[in-house]
């Protein structure tokens, strides 16, 4: 049997009421990625940072998974899966998903630059007389997301899972518009059905690299990829 691999972005998670960044309402509207999201300067803004990401993660905390993520968990439950997200929610989780990389890091965590260390703090704020548990800094911690200019460890298993793809393989890719991984390149060069599923097409993706296209929202696409997963994968 061949494998289901995922790659989703921010649009998987929209129907929950999580913001994208990039779409006309999105969280960019009103910040400057360079001000709130950019590893060189984020110390010089480390009050603005962490109120961003501090109304991230309050607002993580009252929402709940949608269909398309429990949908996930079922595949995973199914087929041999591999689950790659660019989102730093925890909605796979929380609908039942077991193995999940993050890509670009995790909310509900925090990072020490002082002392390597990484811990939960959920989804509540880091406060004024917040420290590190570790070492007791305050000016070099900051959530634990990959902002620009920092390395993204996770991309090496990425590109080793994308690597290994074969044409018994499924590539899904769910919600993420091509403007941080290259998902047109990825589609053209991996063997194995691709199938796409995005809320309208994107300048950064050529949908005829796919085998099978969705433009729609991820609850309702996913039944019909369903059926064409049961079709690919034998279940």
């Amino acid at each position: 049997m061949g494998r289901l691999v995922i790659l989703s972005g921010a649009g998987l998670s929209a129907e929950s009421g999580i913001p994208t960044f990039r779409d006309k309402n999105g969280l960019w509207e009103n910040h400057r990625i360079e001000d709130v999201c950019n590893y060189h300067t984020w110390e010089r803004n480390y009050d603005l940072v962490h109120h961003f990401y501090n109304e991230r993660r309050i607002l993580l905390g009252t929402v709940e998974p949608n269909a398309a993520h429990r949908q996930i968990a079922r595949w995973e439950a199914l087929y041999p899966t591999v689950i790659l997200t660019q989102n730093i929610d925890d909605l796979l989780e929380r609908a039942g998903c077991r193995e999940v990389a993050h890509l670009h890091g995790f909310l509900t965590r925090m990072r020490c630059f002082a002392c390597g260390r990484r811990w939960e703090i959920g989804y509540r704020r880091w406060e004024a007389n917040d420290t590190c548990p570790g070492c007791g800094s305050r000016a070099r911690v900051k959530p634990d997301v990959v902002f620009f200019g920092e390395a993204a460890p996770m991309y090496t298993y990425l590109y080793e899972t994308l690597d290994s793809l074969t044409r018994d393989d499924v590539l899904l890719v769910v919600g993420t518009r091509g403007n941080v991984l290259p998902i047109d390149a990825i589609a053209r060069s991996v063997p194995g059905t691709k199938i796409l599923n995005n809320l309208a097409p994107s300048e950064e993706i050529d949908e005829r690299h796919f085998d099978h296209v969705f433009f729609e929202p991820a609850t309702q696409a996913f039944p019909k990829i369903d059926g064409v997963l049961r079709e690919l994968l034998g279940r």
